[in-house]
């Protein structure tokens, strides 16, 4: 993997398209330097390098502030005073829109052009990463899918997890090696893909915590109690239904008697009538029909119409309120005004043409603020918000008061219903007029009279039992009402019980089954720790012993199981860590990184920054004679003039093949020229 060209196009320092020519030449030289003060745009470089090969990652994001890890977007287009952003500061204010990085590598299949940009748009920032190989299909991922095919091929030629041992800084390296044991265990976990492991499990920790939750969350005992509510309550419907079934058997037999004692009535009022018997039966049969007829349109209009024309009082409150809502000015116009409001963020504050230079988020606020306190003073007054019937539209307000006003003045509808009432009263003294002659027996003998009026209280009571008998069916049906209501209450609840059961024997199926991935993940992370741990102890202690030449303090290194470095001396004896200084401590972390390199297998290019930090000139040398000219086929190095002064530059000048120079007196406005500073 050679890398051909770089561009970054308004990122960080660099505004507009600036391009680095990469392209090694055509004899053994392997080396570019890019030469830059502090704050000209090295570690931009270098951050854009990241973020084209791993997307706005956890990483970079947390270096921007010590203990703060930004949003994607805020890494982005900034947070306040915190963080301006990637976005270049003098781009985003003359108005542009996208911004990016490009990277185009050579490698044994062909030649591969990689593109990641970001566009403002309305709803913040859309991201794209473009993969465009000349031996295969364009590929192409949208607003960081990790899982995308695009991320997925370039992981396939470096994996983010090996990235830092050929893309890194200076002090990464000094961090790491103040860190000891445990920066160094990281860059070795890292190595072996041992940091996804410990994902895998953490999330899988995770899971089986929830798995023995859910496992216990239901049991058989809950299930069978609720099943017996369940019997319980089909028992005592049973018992309802038979009980109602012995009430309407009682009912029927009690309508059969009163049916023969009807018959029996009916012959003596004939006999005691004679023809006039024929007349009223007739004559009442009409009557019934009327009132009925009567009363049921009455009531039918009445029980709709009566609660707004009897309650003059409460009709002319109703009506005051709803005035004040379809006459209040203020009201119309805080509507008509909350309207246009709903679309005047969209229209006032992103719609073009916009201001130049754009808005801060200062001022964008402020004078969103200040539209919501001019559209507030429009509100009409508290003491008409506090009660009553405001909240309601004008247009619905002026419906609900015509409807009002017409039962307020219309005396007709009270006029009908007293004629009503009249009539129904007539009816019901006709119908009353007519039972009484009926039931007039006078003229019958005494015993046959006497026996008249036993058969009609007889028939009186037999009217009272039946109704007494359909009250109680009518309980009865409430009864059963409540209990249907409940069972079903009990069914929903066993449905949901069995439901967790059933999760819960799968839960417990998944806790076993992720128990057993858990021993073998481990298993798997103890085995692969075994395999390559030789492996790396060797790559160390050969390149320590390139980089330390000034004693032999340390003559190896040795890695423990635990992937712990133990130093030992020329008598194997241990030496402390309070022996070691902070440069030979650097020159481990440094033999590290490259016996670590040697050990993932891969040919890619390596980029420092900050090459020198704070080693002794001596081994200084040693880097730039030994590392550097071995370190890849390619090896970019962004340093300071004073990291490489020129007795240094001397002695990598032979391997380096293209020298750039950075220049940014502005801060935000990068520049790239051809040479270093010698």
């Amino acid at each position: 993997m050679i890398l051909q060209r770089f561009r970054i196009h308004n990122l960080f320092s660099y505004y507009g398209p600036c391009e680095f020519d990469l392209r090694p030449v055509d004899d053994e030289r392997n080396v570019l330097l890019i030469w830059g003060r502090n704050g000209y745009g090295k570690t931009s470089f270098l951050n854009s390098l990241k973020l084209l090969l791993t997307g706005v990652s956890d990483e970079l994001r947390a270096g921007v502030h010590s203990g703060r890890n930004f949003k994607r977007d805020h890494y982005l287009l900034g947070m306040g005073e915190e963080w301006i952003g990637i976005f270049n500061r003098q781009a985003r204010a003359a108005g542009e829109k996208v911004f990016g990085v490009e990277l185009e590598w050579r490698e044994a299949a062909g030649t591969v052009k990689v593109e990641r940009s970001w566009t403002l748009v309305k709803e913040g920032v859309e991201e794209i990463l473009r993969v465009t190989p000349d031996f295969g299909e364009l590929m192409e991922d949208f607003n960081g899918d990790v899982e995308g095919e695009a991320r997925s091929f370039i992981q396939s030629r470096l994996p983010e997890a090996v990235m830092p041992f050929f893309i890194y800084d200076g002090e990464r390296v000094q961090q790491m090696a103040e860190a000891n044991r445990e920066g160094q265990m990281h860059q070795i976990e890292q190595l072996l893909d041992l940091a996804d492991i410990d994902v895998v499990n953490e999330y899988l920790g995770k899971n089986l915590t929830t798995w023995r939750r859910e496992s216990n969350d239901a049991s058989q005992h809950a299930i069978n109690f609720e099943k017996l509510e369940i019997q319980s309550s089909e028992e005592k419907l049973a018992g309802l239904n038979g009980e109602q079934k012995g009430l309407e058997e009682e009912i029927a037999e009690t309508e059969y008697t009163i049916k023969r004692l009807d018959v029996a009535l009916q012959a003596r009022r004939q006999f005691a009538l004679q023809s006039e018997e024929a007349q009223l039966a007739a004559k009442r049969e009409g009557v019934v029909g009327r009132l009925e007829e009567r009363t049921s349109a009455f009531f039918e209009v009445f029980t709709r119409d009566a609660p707004l024309a009897v309650l003059p009082t409460l009709l002319g409150a109703a009506s005051h309120e709803l005035e004040k809502i379809a006459a209040h000015p203020n009201r119309r116009l805080k509507d008509e005004l909350s309207k246009i409001f709903t679309a005047l963020p969209e229209r006032l504050f992103t719609d073009p043409p916009l201001p130049v230079p754009s808005l801060t988020p200062e001022q964008d606020q402020f004078l969103r603020r200040k539209l919501v306190r001019v559209l507030d003073s429009y509100q009409p007054e508290p003491e008409d918000m506090a009660s009553g019937l405001f909240h309601l539209a004008p247009m619905k307000a002026e419906g609900v008061l015509k409807v009002i006003e017409d039962y307020r003045h219309d005396q007709r509808k009270r006029s009908q219903w007293a004629g009503d009432l009249v009539e129904i009263r007539r009816l019901k003294a006709e119908l009353l007029e007519i039972d009484r002659k009926r039931n007039d027996v006078s003229n019958l003998a005494p015993q046959e009279r006497q026996l008249f009026e036993e058969r009609m209280a007889e028939r009186a009571s037999l009217d009272d039992k039946k109704s007494e008998l359909e009250r109680r069916i009518g309980g009865l049906g409430e009864q059963k009402t409540v209990l249907i209501r409940e069972q079903n209450a009990t069914r929903d609840r066993l449905r949901e019980l069995e439901k967790r059961l059933g999760d819960a024997r799968a839960a417990g199926d998944k806790l076993k089954i992720g128990q057993r991935l858990s021993k073998a993940l481990e298993a798997y992370r103890s085995l692969l720790k075994a395999r390559r741990r030789e492996d790396i102890e060797a790559a160390i202690n050969s390149r320590f012993g390139e980089l330390m030449t000034s004693h032999g303090l340390i003559r190896n290194i040795r890695v423990n199981e635990d992937f712990s470095l133990h130093y030992l001396d020329a008598y194997e004896q241990p030496v402390g860590m309070g022996n070691i200084s902070a440069g030979m401590k650097q020159l481990v972390a440094q033999a590290l990184l490259w016996g670590l390199k040697d050990v993932s297998g891969r040919e890619a290019p390596v980029v420092v920054d900050t090459p020198l930090a704070r080693i002794d000139r001596q081994h200084q040398e040693n880097l730039l004679t030994r590392y550097y000219p071995k370190a890849g086929p390619q090896v970019i190095v962004l340093p300071t003039d004073s990291e490489l002064d020129r007795e240094k530059y001397a002695l990598i000048q032979p391997h380096v093949y293209r020298e750039y120079h950075l220049v940014n007196l502005e801060g935000d406005h990068t520049r790239v020229e051809q040479g270093g500073y010698y």
